[in-house]
């Protein structure tokens, strides 16, 4: 990762510019003129840093990235064929009907249609520390951060328990 960096197309441009200030100090005939090594080596550390810099911002965003697993629960129960099942998480599909209780992590971006006291803790999501409660029976807002029978994947539902449609998986989820 960190040679992709420094070899990106801007960086080659610079330290080809670096090398062509290095070749025509080489060639010049004045010695004395020193302006083509500085601006040589210039160029040279500028690109090196910036491909530092740019590594250490890639590994830090890669690393973000890595903690979202941990947001994923490894089993979640649905309804298929007209039964619960528990499966990998991994393998709901938009359309599955997902069961959440109190204490789990929501597996993906689902609708609620049927809840029993349900709450839902979006501080991963929004900041927010209070718990919001889920009520299927109010109307759709066209701000889905709004909307009150929506739960987002990578919170948690705090209370209750519920049941929604799975409308979003992986990457497309709101946090995705």
């Amino acid at each position: 990762m960190f040679l992709k960096e420094m070899i990106g197309f801007f960086s080659l441009l610079l330290w080809f510019g670096s090398a062509l200030c290095f070749i025509g100090f080489i060639i010049q005939a004045d010695k004395e003129d020193k302006a083509n090594l500085y601006l040589g080596i210039v160029l040279a550390a500028v690109t090196f840093l910036t491909g530092c810099f740019s590594y250490a911002q890639t590994s830090k965003s890669a690393e973000m990235m890595a903690q979202f697993e941990n947001f994923i629960p490894p089993k979640a129960y649905v309804i298929r064929d007209g039964s619960m099942k528990e499966i990998d998480a991994k393998q709901i599909v938009p359309g599955d009907i997902v069961f959440v209780k109190g204490g789990e992590n929501i597996p993906c971006d689902i609708c609620i249609f049927k809840s029993n006291e349900m709450k839902v803790n979006n501080a991963s999501l929004t900041g927010e520390s209070e718990d919001i409660f889920v009520d299927p029976d109010l109307e759709p807002v066209t701000n889905i951060f709004e909307t009150k029978n929506v739960a987002f994947f990578g919170t948690s539902c705090t209370a209750g328990e519920g049941y929604g449609i799975c409308f979003r998986i992986g990457d497309s989820t709101v946090i995705g």
